[in-house]
């Protein structure tokens, strides 16, 4: 028993020392991109302009939910 006990922490240790060398890709992100200035109609009809949200607000999110109470 003692002897799997030591082979499965031999075998752990070597799978960690194996993914500790792998390079990762970093990626650029998108949050130093500018959205498009766009306009959209809010819940009420009313326009509703991304470039005056950002003017009050310093984040702003932007959920789009396809088929949600839409009348088609």
């Amino acid at each position: 028993m003692r002897r799997v006990s030591s082979l499965f922490i031999l075998l752990f240790l070597f799978v960690l020392f194996a993914c500790a060398g792998t390079d990762v890709k970093k990626t650029p992100s998108a949050s130093d991109q500018l959205a498009p200035d766009l306009t959209l109609a809010d819940q009420d009809g009313k326009a509703w302009k991304l470039s005056n949200a950002v003017k009050d607000y310093r984040t702003v999110v932007l959920a789009f939910y396809p088929k949600d109470d839409t009348k088609l």
